[in-house]
């Protein structure tokens, strides 16, 4: 299979998997398995299509992430209200980046090290599962972000380092406990792609550094640009898709995905 069509599968993989809560690390561990790419280093690969899903959540995400901004720097003004709702929320995301941020920075090594496996994603993909369905059926979600405290927005943030560990899903674990914190999950959904905006942006420029002088040749390159422009347009549909899914629908049907997944996983790994 040429090397261009490989990149257009794993960036809607990658596109697909990252925004849904069906788990991104595992989708992509598996499929690179299946489909033996090998044209571009794999963390190389791995920064394109991140760059790619970190611009579909800033082009969709646009306004919201300006008002944010806007709050933000409202901080050092004296003519803002101290209860000026992007403000708060300004703050909220950034308290609620800080969790995932230490871990990561501390024990990402670790985690690589230790987890990534698909024996663990066999584990996290039915304890996920069974998270959704009982978050679904025991808690009361009917909260917009304003509603959030901020000691609430720091446990959606510390959920996000549980997604280190392949099989959980960053969108799927901050997303059910945005729920328990009694957002709707439309507005978990939207909460958790502003709070994990700067740690994509930080988490794709440290690897970007990392990957500085790296010798990339023309046909590397030709594949890494199908990645970003694949991982971006496919990722702006997912986050619109599954808004309105959200909106309309339970996480059941993503559920028992993960049910089948792992199943699916368990049979190829064990037999």
């Amino acid at each position: 299979m040429p090397d261009v069509v490989i990149a257009i599968i794993l960036g809607l993989v990658q596109a697909i998997t990252e925004f849904l809560p069906i788990s991104s690390s595992a989708h992509l561990i598996l499929a690179r398995r299946v489909l033996e790419f090998r044209a571009v280093d794999g963390l190389t690969f791995d920064v394109a299509l991140h760059i790619g899903t970190l611009l579909a959540v800033v082009v969709y995400f646009w306004r919201d992430l300006t008002a944010l901004v806007r709050g933000f720097l409202g901080s050092f003004s004296r003519h803002r209200s101290p209860v000026d709702p992007e403000r708060r929320l300004a703050w909220y995301v950034i308290a609620a980046c800080v969790p995932a941020g230490l871990v990561g920075l501390l024990f990402e090594k670790e985690i690589e090290n230790y987890f990534r496996n698909p024996s663990v994603i066999v584990v996290t993909l039915v304890l996920g599962a069974i998270l959704f369905l009982w978050v679904e059926r025991r808690f009361r979600h009917d909260g917009d972000m304003q509603t959030l405290s901020l000691k609430q927005a720091v446990a959606i943030g510390a959920a996000q380092s549980l997604s280190l560990v392949p099989g959980v899903s960053r969108s799927g674990i901050t997303i059910v406990v945005g729920m328990m914190c009694g957002l709707r999950r439309d507005h978990a959904a939207r909460f958790s792609f502003l709070m994990a905006s700067p740690l994509m942006l930080a988490a794709g420029a440290k690897k970007t550094l990392d990957l500085l002088g790296e010798p990339v040749s023309s046909s590397q390159w030709t594949v890494l640009v199908v990645g970003v422009l694949t991982s971006a347009i496919a990722g702006w549909l997912v986050i619109r898709f599954l808004l309105d899914f959200l909106r309309r629908h339970g996480l059941d049907v993503f559920a028992y995905y993960r049910i089948a997944l792992a199943i699916v996983v368990a049979i190829v790994i064990w037999s």
